[in-house]
Order: structure tokens, then C-alpha cells, then sequence
């Protein structure tokens, strides 16, 4: 699901027009956008918290050269699902999961 198919769902099962449903949804997004750019976190209940965290500068080599080079250090946004969005997913049947993870094994 793209940002367009989450307006056009959020828009039909709230009765409301697409656009002002878009004008809401982009809002939200930039809201989010903003407190983490503040250094807020931000916490949905029963759905998850959005933070950000420091990633330490590390040591990288290019694969197809073999030349080390170091990355710096930077600051990134993360997410971390509540425990009733992971149940809900958990509750999702494997064959319309999206995404399989299968072995090597289960490959062949």
C-alpha cells in the first residue's frame, strides 16, 4: 500500500473526500516529520513510537574494489511497533502475508 491507496481507503471508510482526506494524511506525515527533526518522539498508541536514535560512524569496504572507506556518524529515525500491532500482524494468514521468508532449504 502507497500513500495514495492509504488516503483513498482512509477517505471511502470515513465517508470523507479524497482531498481533504490527502490534506489530513499529509499534515499527519509532516507533523511526524517536524518532532522528529525536534528531537521529539512521538508515541501512538497501540500502534507504535517513532524516535530517533544515533548511528555510530563505522568502518565499510566496497565490495567490488575491496577499499575500506568510513561512513560518519549520523542521526536516523526509527520506528518500534506496539505489541498490539504485533499481535495484529501476527494474526495475518502466511499465504497473504506479503512477504515470505523462507529458507534455502524451502527454496529448491
Amino acid at each position: 500500500m502507497n500513500k495514495a491507496d492509504l488516503i483513498a481507503e482512509v477517505a471511502a471508510r470515513t465517508r470523507r473526500p479524497q482531498a481533504a482526506t490527502a490534506k489530513i494524511v499529509n499534515e499527519m506525515l509532516a507533523a511526524v516529520g517536524r518532532a522528529l527533526s525536534e528531537g521529539r518522539e512521538i508515541q501512538l498508541r497501540r500502534f507504535g513510537a517513532f524516535r530517533i536514535r544515533r548511528r555510530g560512524s563505522r568502518e565499510m569496504r566496497n565490495p567490488r574494489t575491496g577499499e575500506s572507506y568510513r561512513v560518519p556518524a549520523k542521526i536516523v529515525p526509527v520506528f518500534r511497533a506496539s505489541r498490539a500491532l504485533t499481535d495484529l500482524v501476527g494474526t495475518v494468514p502466511e499465504a497473504s502475508a506479503g512477504t515470505e521468508d523462507r529458507s534455502a532449504a524451502e527454496r529448491d
